[in-house]
């Protein structure tokens, strides 16, 4: 009789543990979403926050489009149709238990609002981050950014980490929809502007498919992101996109769809 030890992620975790304290990877729960908890309305803001795309170490770690831009270099990533995306979320590293709170509270709504549009795969809260592809985590200062997230992949753990500006006044009550921005990326959409000639220099190579938006959730403009019924609909598209006959995997313009499996 065989038995499976832990995975490489349980070692990670369990190596941070060790190094940083039995509490210090403590979960929480996010509270389910009420009508008042979301704020559909904002006033013009008064400037253009960034979308970083190298996270630094998460707080608690430390001391040990649509129109759909999809593809990064030389393929378009996303998850198997179908897959469950779970998450869970940390308290070390957020300022205080009200804001680690909060902060998830707030994905939580932003993963309802991508669960409600039904694209084909859907995000599920866990309490072990043994169990998730991906922890919130709070990422300390990142002047002009307000979260961050990542791309499907193949590794073992990732994060969406949310940064300080984000507690701010001014968009503390729409962290929400800057979670909504984030979860695209984690499904795969690239920046809505992916593909214009100076963003392509910085952000990778994208392929489009369906019309451009510049409402679209993955966009950038001076009211909180907000997710388009073009995003619903690409977004579907997208991952409604299956292998041929033989076998051969589907592509987006030039370039070849990718399929991961939750980790």
């Amino acid at each position: 009789m065989s038995t499976t030890g832990p995975s490489l992620k349980e070692q990670l975790l369990s190596a941070v543990e060790d190094t940083l304290g039995p509490n210090a990877l403590d979960t929480l729960k996010p509270t389910e979403p009420k009508p008042e908890d979301i704020n559909e309305f904002a006033s013009e803001l008064n400037f253009i926050p960034s979308c970083r795309t190298q996270k630094p170490m998460p707080r608690a770690l430390r001391g040990s489009p649509a129109s759909i831009m999809v593809g990064l270099t030389s393929e378009c990533p996303r998850w198997i149709p179908g897959s469950i995306i779970r998450w869970a979320a940390w308290r070390a590293g957020f300022d205080s238990q009200e804001d680690a709170n909060y902060a998830a509270l707030q994905l939580e709504i932003a993963a309802q609002k991508w669960n409600a549009a039904d694209i084909g795969v859907t995000f599920e809260w866990v309490p072990l981050a043994k169990d998730a592809t991906f922890v919130l985590c709070h990422g300390g200062k990142q002047p002009g950014s307000l979260a961050e997230a990542f791309f499907p992949n193949d590794n073992d753990l990732n994060y969406i980490n949310v940064y300080e500006l984000a507690f701010t006044k001014e968009w503390r009550d729409h962290m929400w929809n800057v979670f909504t921005h984030e979860l695209g990326h984690v499904l795969g959409l690239r920046h809505e502007f992916a593909m214009d000639s100076y963003s392509a220099m910085y952000e990778g190579g994208a392929e489009r498919l369906g019309p451009r938006d510049p409402m679209s959730v993955m966009n950038y403009r001076r009211e909180p992101p907000e997710m388009q019924q073009s995003d619903i609909d690409s977004t579907k598209a997208f991952y409604a996109l299956k292998s041929d006959l033989n076998g051969k995997a589907p592509y987006v313009g030039n370039t070849m769809v990718k399929d991961y499996v939750p980790m």
